[in-house]
């Protein structure tokens, strides 16, 4: 039986379990116990939402859009309602303290384990199960436009702008946006900054692999398995390619834009002087003076890269590393992804 120990906090809650996808269009809530605006609310069973259960801010779940789920204080009794919502601070017809929000999920773009790598896979388009979070099963930074693979949160969508202006900057995970580049003077240095406003990071190598499971390889001809059409000249918004999604619903994985990773190597050119080398000076800071590299040669400091950009056909897939580029190097087809850990 849930309790309220600790219910005096207005933060209080205890989850039985946490909050699922049970259907293709179906959240399962369960049984909770929560504290809202000095009030105890509980309620024993599950409670089955479906897009029926909006509070009027939408008519129907839409692809590239994130929904909320808020518990609601009743008009009577203790036990507490529930609403969908797009409103990410409370739902309509509620305020912040009548209302708290209690979880919520992306819908988007689902490939089966069983279509991994498939290039012509029937792709499904609905609750993204891995989306779903809630006050205990979240990333630590802001939830949306992010899954979980593994113990992390990944954005589902390369890293684009959010608000405000630089240096504090915000960028987010979003459908149907520019993915942000070199083209807006970004370095591998500047994408540091840019998550750090957001309390997210670089994947590693691995982390991203994992995400990019299942995505298929690019072609040379067409954009029919990701945005890598040798003919193409430039990048494409997020989430153009239906069939550019990993079996953990991340979006471009494969092609679009290169994906900057937080790990390094070295590139040993044969020479055995190392000296000091003025190179950091670049991106958005490139104006300030922030030291200097000791090294063999101007470019032997190598930040690793993944997916393939939008040209580079075939070679772009779910294992595609390059690893040529400084960090320090602007270029229009680097881009990035941001990570979390969980709660």
């Amino acid at each position: 039986m849930l309790t309220f120990v600790g219910a005096d906090s207005p933060s209080f809650f205890n989850f039985k379990g946490h909050i699922e996808k049970s259907a293709a269009d179906e959240i399962t809530v369960p049984p909770l116990a929560l504290r809202i605006d000095r009030q105890n609310l509980k309620k024993e069973t599950d409670t089955i939402l479906t897009v029926a259960d909006n509070d009027g801010s939408f008519a129907s779940f839409t692809l590239g859009e994130n929904y909320y789920i808020y518990a609601l204080q009743p008009s009577a009794d203790a036990e507490p309602d529930f609403v969908i919502s797009i409103n990410s601070t409370y739902p309509d017809g509620y305020t912040e303290n009548n209302s708290r929000k209690i979880g919520g999920f992306h819908y988007g773009r689902i490939r089966s384990t069983a279509d991994a790598f498939n290039d012509n896979a029937s792709i499904d388009v609905n609750i993204v199960s891995n989306s779903v979070w809630d006050l205990q099963n979240r990333p630590t930074c802001d939830p949306t436009g992010m899954a979980k693979v593994g113990d992390i949160w990944v954005d589902i969508y390369l890293t684009s702008h959010g608000a405000g202006s630089w240096p504090d900057q915000e960028v987010v995970s979003e459908y149907n946006s520019t993915p942000v580049t070199g083209t807006e003077g970004y370095c591998w240095y500047d994408f540091q900054r840019l998550f750090s406003n957001v309390d997210k990071r670089m994947l590693s190598y691995a982390e991203w692999i994992q995400a990019a499971y299942g995505s298929p390889q690019g072609h040379d001809g067409d954009n029919n398995a990701a945005w890598s059409a040798t003919s193409n000249s430039g990048r494409a918004a997020t989430g153009t390619v239906e069939q550019a999604v990993s079996v953990h619903g991340i979006v471009d994985c494969a092609g679009n834009v290169q994906e900057w990773l937080d790990e390094f190597t070295y590139r040993n050119t044969g020479s055995t002087g190392f000296d000091w080398h003025d190179v950091l000076n670049a991106g958005k800071d490139s104006s300030d003076g922030q030291g200097q590299a000791y090294m063999q040669n101007n470019v032997s400091l190598i930040a690793m890269r993944a997916g393939g950009s939008w040209s580079h056909g075939v070679y772009c897939g779910a294992r595609a590393v390059a690893l040529i580029d400084c960090p320090w190097h602007v270029s229009s087809v680097n881009g990035c992804r941001g990570a979390c850990d969980s709660l």
